[in-house]
């Protein structure tokens, strides 16, 4: 340390005072304490809040190691990962970065970054190389959180991307998951976003993104169908196939559109819940606003008729056969064949559809008019058959009965049963012809007439072979002798087989001789 000497005025001692002055070693700790400050508040300063994600499992994630990542910029780190109390999940502790403050908002989707496969592709094939992180996607809210539950699919569709979403509800999921492509008319207008079954009512539940370019299509009474796979139809109608996209083929598809011919309602609000079809014909199903319900009673086979086989009247659908079943009515002793229908009259005529009143007052009018219900057959190569209900000419009197708590419209056979009675009909009356006194009369006319065709021949004998009269009478001689052989023909047939006029004639047989015939008389 310096000191200065100084000299008293009085006594002449010397006077020493120690000066302080700044030593150039303290730089360094001066500098280092400084710089020290510096890091440390610009690690606080960079610091952002720690945040905590739920999730099932805590496969690909390390502690210390797991980056946070959003569209590829990191923005936090991995801390710490624990079981949770009921040991039936894991938290993931992250601390963040200051710039990631705004992204952790109340919809921000959180999930882990790893090799996947399903419907929507194969995503994460570069965490092969670099191993599994962490992608956070902001949300659009503006409401601060801290704590998350991770998803444990990505999401199909992005935070803020325009479009519509809606939900489709269903009884089958038919191959459907997250992933599943959305087309329309062949284009991809969206992506199905997730999958939820609720067991307490046993439905499907899928939420499903459409695509803005595609939004102003979903009406009020837009119909989605599931277009995976092949759809092949064999009903009434005949055979019907239908197939969807290469795509939908392999990985299952939905689809949607309008119903033929339709009015387009009102666009549908974001949110809006629509049932999902089975397929594109059941978006077509016979649909009635006020059905009245009646039992049919065939006394023949009612093969080929299903449920849901259509009920018509003059070709139009009115109803829909509901089933066909004996347990309709166990006791009847006839043993007839039930079969419950639904008929909507409004198809027909102009009626109420507040209440049924007018509907089975219309039906009981038209059974008093002659109306019958019968079994037509609707494909030939199916078998598949319908009920027809129609008016018929001399119709006995009926009216509606009541039977069992049920409404009976009187029937009458129809399609193949009808042919069958009117060939047992037209055999009873053969059987009742008196054939063997038809075939005297035929010989005993075939006689008459080939003693008219001697008396005639001997006749034109006395005539010049060159008048005209001789030559007319000679043509009609040649045609009578042409009748007589038909004629002879026809008694001969009827004699060894009267049932040919019905049957045909068959094999053909020789033609006996008279001596044959004049034994066989005998």
């Amino acid at each position: 340390m310096a000191q200065d000497v100084a000299f008293e005025p009085s006594t002449g001692q010397p006077i020493v005072r120690p000066t302080r002055r700044f030593s150039p070693i303290w730089i360094i700790p001066i500098v280092a304490a400084v710089l020290g400050a510096w890091l440390a508040w610009k690690y606080y300063a960079s610091r952002g809040p720690a945040i905590t994600v739920r999730f099932e499992t805590a496969d690909g994630i390390a502690a210390g190691k797991t980056p946070v990542m959003c569209r590829s910029v990191n923005v936090g780190t991995v801390e710490n990962v624990s079981l949770t109390s009921d040991l039936k999940g894991v938290i993931v502790t992250m601390q963040m970065t200051a710039q990631a403050t705004r992204l952790l908002t109340e919809d921000t989707q959180i999930w882990v970054v790893r090799p996947r496969y399903g419907a929507g592709g194969i995503s994460g094939l570069s965490t092969l190389v670099s191993g599994s992180y962490i992608e956070l996607a902001p949300g659009v809210s503006e409401a601060a959180r801290r704590e998350f539950v991770g998803l444990e699919q990505p999401p199909v569709t992005p935070q803020g991307v325009p479009g519509v979403h809606v939900t489709l509800i269903t009884d089958v999921a038919g191959g459907i998951a997250p992933g599943t492509a959305i087309t329309y008319k062949g284009l991809a207008a969206g992506r199905i976003e997730t999958r939820i079954f609720h067991p307490e009512n046993g439905k499907v539940e899928f939420r499903a993104f459409i695509s803005a370019e595609f939004a102003p299509l979903v009406r009020t009474n837009t119909k989605f169908w599931n277009a995976s796979g092949i759809d092949m139809q064999v009903g009434a109608n005949g055979l019907q196939l239908r197939t969807g996209t290469l795509e939908s083929l392999l990985m299952g598809g939905v689809t949607f559109g309008q119903g033929d011919g339709a009015p387009s309602g009102p666009p549908a609000p974001d949110g809006a819940t629509f049932a999902l079809y089975g397929s594109f014909e059941d978006t077509k199903k016979f649909s009635m606003r006020s059905s009245v319900p009646y039992l049919l009673l065939f006394t023949g086979s009612a093969r080929g008729l299903n449920e849901g086989a259509p009920v018509e009247f003059r070709g139009v659908r009115i109803g829909t056969v509901n089933g066909v079943s004996f347990r309709y009515l166990p006791n009847n002793p006839e043993r007839r064949v039930p079969v419950l229908i639904q008929v909507d009259p409004s198809f027909i005529t102009d009626l109420p559809s507040d209440t049924t009143e007018a509907a089975e007052n219309f039906v009981a009018d038209a059974v008093r008019n002659g109306m019958r219900a019968s079994l037509k057959t609707g494909n030939l190569l199916t078998g598949q058959m319908y009920v027809d209900l129609d008016f018929q000419k001399d119709a006995p009197p009926a009216t509606v009965a009541e039977l069992d708590g049920y409404r009976l419209i009187p029937t009458t056979s129809g399609g193949l049963g009808e042919l069958q009675d009117k060939a047992t009909a037209l055999l009873d009356k053969l059987a009742a012809l008196p054939l063997d006194e038809t075939v005297r009369n035929a010989t005993a006319a075939l006689d008459a007439v080939k003693t008219m065709s001697e008396t005639l021949s001997k006749t034109a004998g006395g005539f010049n072979a060159e008048s005209p009269v001789y030559r007319q009478l000679t043509a009609t001689l040649r045609e009578l002798d042409e009748t007589l052989r038909s004629v002879k023909t026809l008694a001969d047939t009827l004699e060894q087989k009267p049932n040919s006029l019905i049957f045909g004639k068959g094999k053909a047989t020789p033609t006996p001789s008279p001596a044959a015939r004049e034994n066989r008389r005998r």
